[in-house]
C-alpha cells in the first residue's frame, strides 16, 4: 500500500508540474518566465521551438497592433486592436505593457484581465498595469482603450508579446510567439507619418508571407483525389445512362414514324375543334420549358435541371407535329359516329 500511495503522490506532483505552466498561460501568461526575466519584455520560454523548456521567438507569428497614434494628447482615449496569426494556429494570447503610463480599459465581456503578478482582481476592466488576455481566443484579436496620461510624462514605450497555440492544451513546439515594442512620443513631437496626416498607425512584427503557407496534408491531399474521383465516376455513369435513355426514346420515336408512314398510318384523328386546344396547350409548354432551360443554361445551373427542363420543351413540341397530323388523318366509323 505504501509503495501504491508514493507512486501516486509522485504522479500528482509531476501532474502539477508540468500542468501548472499550461492553466497559467491558458488564464493569461506570467509575469515573469522560467528564467525570471519580464515575458512581456523577453517571451515566453514554455511554447515554441525549444519548448517546453527554452522556447524562442517565430516570425511565423505576426503579432499586430492598431489605432496607434504617433504623439499622444493628455488625458485622450485612443482605442487599440491587437491581433495575433499564424498559418495554421487560430487560438491565441497576448500581455502587454506600458509601463505603468496611462490607463487600460475594456468591456466586461471581453477576455482581457489584469495581468498576472498585478495585483489587481482579475474581474477589473480597467488598470494602469499590465494586461493580458483572460482565455486564448480565437481568433486571436483583442479591442480596448488606452487612455493617455493627464499629464505629459514623455514618450511612453510599450511593450507587446503575442502567443498563437494550437489548441492542443500542452505548451510544445507547435505553439509559436512573438515580441513586439514601440514608442508613443510626448504631446507635441512630430515624425514623418504624421507630419503627412496619418493620426494613427499600425504596427507589426513577423512575416506576413508566412501566413499564407500551409503544410500539406498528405491524408488530407489523399482524401480529395478520392473525392475528385468518386465525383468523376458518378458524373460519366449519368451522363452514359441518360445519353443511353435519351437516344433509345428518340430512336422508338424514329421508328415508329418510319413505320407508321410505310403502313400509311397515323395518329387517330383528331376533329380541328379538339386539335386547337391541343396544339395551343402543348405549344405553350413547349414554350415554357425551352426556356426556362435556356435560362437555367445562362445561369450555369447543374445539367440535371437544364437537361430534363429542355427534353420536355422537345416532347411537347413533338406533342405539337402529332397533334398536326391527326388533323390530316381520315377519321373511320366509329369516329365520325
Amino acid at each position: 500500500m505504501r509503495f501504491s500511495l508514493g507512486h501516486a503522490a509522485v504522479a500528482l506532483a509531476l501532474l502539477l508540474m508540468l500542468g501548472g505552466g499550461a492553466l497559467a498561460s491558458s488564464g493569461g501568461p506570467p509575469e515573469s518566465n522560467a528564467g525570471g526575466d519580464a515575458t512581456v519584455g523577453y517571451g515566453c520560454t514554455c511554447h515554441g521551438a525549444g519548448a517546453p523548456a527554452a522556447g524562442i521567438p517565430s516570425t511565423e507569428v505576426v503579432v499586430s497592433i492598431s489605432g496607434v497614434p504617433h504623439s499622444y494628447d493628455n488625458g485622450t482615449a485612443y482605442d487599440f486592436t491587437i491581433k495575433v496569426q499564424h498559418s495554421s494556429n487560430t487560438d491565441g494570447g497576448f500581455l502587454l505593457s506600458s509601463g505603468g503610463v496611462g490607463t487600460f480599459s475594456w468591456a466586461d465581456d471581453l477576455d482581457i484581465r489584469p495581468a498576472d503578478g498585478s495585483g489587481e482582481p482579475t474581474s477589473a476592466t480597467s488598470t494602469s498595469a499590465n494586461i493580458s488576455h483572460s482565455s486564448p481566443a480565437s481568433p486571436a484579436e483583442w479591442t480596448f482603450t488606452w487612455t493617455a496620461p493627464a499629464a505629459d510624462e514623455g514618450a511612453v514605450t510599450f511593450w507587446l508579446a503575442g502567443n498563437s497555440v494550437d489548441g492542443g492544451g500542452a505548451n510544445d513546439d507547435s505553439d509559436h510567439w512573438n515580441l513586439l515594442s514601440f514608442v508613443v512620443n510626448e504631446p507635441g513631437a512630430t515624425d514623418a507619418q504624421s507630419e503627412v496626416g496619418l493620426s494613427t498607425r499600425v504596427i507589426s512584427v513577423g512575416d506576413y508571407d508566412s501566413l499564407f503557407v500551409s503544410e500539406v496534408d498528405p491524408e488530407q491531399l489523399e482524401r480529395e483525389r478520392q473525392a475528385e474521383l468518386a465525383d468523376g465516376v458518378f458524373w460519366t455513369g449519368n451522363t452514359l445512362y441518360f445519353s443511353s435513355l435519351l437516344a433509345l426514346i428518340v430512336g422508338a420515336v424514329f421508328q415508329r414514324e418510319i413505320l407508321e408512314r410505310k403502313r400509311g398510318e397515323g395518329p387517330p384523328w383528331l376533329p380541328k375543334e379538339l386539335a386547337y386546344p391541343q396544339a395551343l396547350r402543348r405549344g405553350l409548354t413547349a414554350a415554357l420549358f425551352f426556356l426556362l432551360g435556356l435560362y437555367w443554361m445562362s445561369n450555369d445551373e447543374p445539367a440535371y435541371m437544364t437537361g430534363p427542363a429542355i427534353f420536355v420543351g422537345f416532347w411537347a413540341a413533338y406533342g405539337v407535329y402529332r397533334t398536326a397530323r391527326a388533323t390530316q388523318q381520315q377519321p373511320t366509323e366509329p369516329e365520325i359516329a
